[in-house]
C-alpha cells in the first residue's frame, strides 16, 4: 500500500456506494486508475468484504453485547451452534475470538425490550451449557463509530453516533434491503433489485428513506487492518461508576486521537468498550500510557480482546 491507496480506501470509508469519478477528484488519480487500485485492494484481501452500519436505536432497539468463555468443545460442534445462533433474527453480528482473549465468542444483538433479549441470551447459553467457562453481557448506551479515520488525518472523517431512541416505521421491503446490504452494501442496484424482486426506483427510493431517516448510517468496506499497516487494539473495561467525569475526559481523547476507532459507553457488568489501531509497539505504548493517565485509577476490570475471524 501507498498513500494513494490509503486515500482511496479512506473515501470508500466514508461512501463505498459514491460514485468512482468522487473518489478519483478527492485522491487525484484518473478514474481508470482508481478503479484499478480498487480492484487490486479486493483481490489481495485488502478490503475483505463491504459491509453496512445500521443504527438499530433509531427504530426502538437497543444492542446487547455477549461475550462467552468456551472449553473442551470442538470447532465442529461451534459452527453447529453459530448455525442456530445467526438463525436469530436480532442477531446482528458474530465474531470467533483469538485464543489470547479472555472470551472466545462474541455475539451482537439487537432488541427492543429487555425481555426479548434475556430469552435470546438463555436460549444461545443453552446450546453451549456443557462448554461455558464464563460470560459477560452488557447494554451499549452511547457508541461513537469513527471506523478508521487514519488513512487520512487532513481531511474530516464521518462518524457514526448511536445514541437515544425513535421508532422508525420501516416496511418488509426495507429489512430485506437491510439484509441484502449487509452482505455487500456495494451490490449494484439493478442486482439488489433484482434478488428483491422489485424495481430499482423502488430499491432507491426506499434505499434514500432509510439514509434519510439515519437508519443507515454508512456503506464501508472492512480492512484487514494487518495489510493496511496496523494492528488493531480491542478492550472491555469496567470502571468505577463513581469517576463519571475521567470517562468523558476519555471519549474526548478518543474524539480527537484518530487512531481510535470506536467507543462505546454501556451498562451492566462491563461499562467501556474501546478499540485503537497503532502501528507499533511505541505506539501502542503512547496510546496505553495516556489510557492509563485518563482512567488508570478508575478501571476495576479491564478484558483484551482479539478477533480471529468475522462469522457474520
Amino acid at each position: 500500500m501507498d498513500e494513494k491507496d490509503r486515500l482511496i480506501l479512506f473515501e470508500l470509508m466514508q461512501d463505498c456506494r459514491q460514485p468512482l469519478h468522487k473518489i478519483a477528484k478527492a485522491v487525484g488519480l484518473p478514474n481508470q486508475t482508481v478503479d484499478y487500485r480498487i480492484k487490486k485492494l479486493e483481490e489481495n484481501k485488502t478490503i475483505v468484504k463491504y459491509a453496512l452500519d445500521v443504527n438499530y436505536q433509531r427504530l426502538g432497539m437497543n444492542r446487547h453485547s455477549l461475550y462467552i468463555d468456551l472449553v473442551s468443545i470442538h470447532a465442529r460442534e461451534v459452527d453447529k451452534y453459530l448455525k442456530y445462533i445467526l438463525h436469530i433474527d436480532e442477531v446482528s453480528c458474530c465474531y470467533m475470538l483469538d485464543e489470547v482473549s479472555k472470551w472466545k465468542l462474541y455475539i451482537s444483538v439487537w432488541t427492543k425490550g429487555i425481555e426479548r433479549f434475556d430469552e435470546i441470551q438463555s436460549a444461545i447459553l443453552s446450546k453451549f451449557k456443557a462448554h461455558i467457562h464464563d460470560y459477560v453481557s452488557f447494554q451499549s448506551v452511547k457508541s461513537f463509530n469513527y471506523f478508521f479515520r487514519i488513512l487520512n488525518t487532513k481531511k474530516k472523517p464521518k462518524v457514526d453516533v448511536k445514541e437515544g431512541h425513535e421508532n422508525i416505521p420501516i416496511t418488509e421491503l426495507d429489512k430485506k434491503i437491510i439484509h441484502e446490504l449487509k452482505l455487500n452494501s456495494k451490490m449494484p442496484l439493478l442486482d439488489l433489485a433484482n434478488k428483491l424482486h422489485s424495481t430499482p426506483n423502488t430499491v432507491k427510493r426506499r434505499m434514500k428513506y432509510l439514509i434519510n431517516h439515519e437508519i443507515i448510517q454508512r456503506f464501508y468496506p472492512i480492512l484487514d487492518r494487518a495489510k493496511a499497516g496496523y494492528t488493531e487494539y480491542t478492550f472491555l473495561s469496567r470502571v468505577d461508576a463513581i469517576h463519571e467525569k475521567q470517562i468523558d475526559k476519555f471519549l474526548e481523547y478518543a474524539k480527537s486521537d484518530p487512531r481510535f476507532i470506536i467507543m462505546i459507553k454501556a451498562v451492566g457488568y462491563v461499562n467501556l468498550y474501546y478499540a485503537f489501531v497503532a502501528r507499533d509497539k511505541e505506539e501502542l505504548q503512547e496510546i496505553s500510557s495516556k489510557i492509563d493517565e485518563l482512567i488508570g485509577k478508575a478501571v476495576l476490570k479491564t478484558y483484551k480482546i482479539e478477533v480471529e475471524k468475522m462469522v457474520s
